[in-house]
């Protein structure tokens, strides 16, 4: 296991940092989303709201959509990779879990989302004003990171067993990767949503960890307390993350019997 992860981490380092320059073009493509997501607030927020707080509400938005935007393009899309280089296939004829390459990339992964939520902060504290942020409650904020995580563990999950069936980049990828966790409350209180809206969101593991985070962080108003939002909450996502490892489970199996899928462009 230490092996595959040591071995993970050093080509990724030699792939995208020195030979690729991937690192760099991530980092420049990256700043410029960042402004085209906090420029909108800049120019337009309303001038009687507390910048500060405005820009801490900005802050975690990003927090929470790269986080699922880490799962599934650092996660989900590695599975891809896996398939159009052989890797997958060598590591089912080998017996070897293909989990452990996923814990190889959480360091790398864990860096990005650093490197991206701290240069939104950056932003924002040079061209609009520092984010407020406040820890209210420690033991509730370690809870939203759990639930939050287990929840990002099986978004991912279940995408890469939608590209292990397809090969490729289809609708349920695109939903569940930008809708559900958008419509969900991930970038705004379900409280400023539609009652129509919130049905909807609460409807999914996605808005419960988003919701109890804002609240924790922020003092944002939530659609229910937060011992519910706990209550429903954690149960929710664990059974995500259930269902999407026996989907998973089942993709890697009808691999096994029929072959890896042929490789899409997208």
């Amino acid at each position: 296991m230490k092996e595959v992860i040591t071995q993970t981490l050093t080509a990724y380092f030699k792939a995208e940092m020195l030979r690729e320059h991937g690192f760099w073009i991530s980092l420049i493509g990256f700043t410029l989303w960042g402004f085209l997501f906090i420029g909108p607030i800049v120019l337009f927020s309303p001038s009687s709201l507390d910048k500060q707080v405005t820009a801490g509400y900005t802050l975690v938005a990003m927090l929470v959509f790269s986080s699922y935007m880490t799962a599934t393009w650092d996660w989900s899309s590695h599975l891809r990779w896996m398939l159009r280089s052989g890797v997958l296939e060598q590591a089912i004829v080998a017996g070897r879990s293909i989990y452990l390459y996923f814990i190889g990339l959480l360091p790398v992964s864990l860096m990005w989302l650093v490197i991206e939520v701290g240069e939104i902060y950056l932003l924002l504290t040079l061209f609009y004003a520092p984010p407020y942020l406040s820890v209210s409650d420690p033991l509730l904020f370690f809870t939203a990171l759990a639930m939050i995580l287990t929840v990002l563990v099986a978004h991912s999950l279940l995408l890469g067993a939608s590209i292990l069936a397809s090969g490729t980049s289809n609708i349920i990828v695109e939903f569940l990767s930008w809708i559900i966790p958008i419509a969900s409350g991930g970038l705004t209180p379900l409280a400023s949503m539609p009652q129509q809206v919130q049905i909807v969101a609460l409807a999914t593991p996605y808005s419960y960890p988003a919701e109890l985070l804002r609240h924790i962080l922020l003092k944002a108003p939530v659609v229910m307390p937060t011992d519910k939002l706990i209550l429903y909450g954690l149960p929710y996502a664990l059974a995500y993350l259930i269902i999407a490892l026996a989907v998973n489970h089942y993709a890697l199996a009808r691999i096994r019997r029929n072959g890896a899928p042929s490789i899409g462009m997208y």
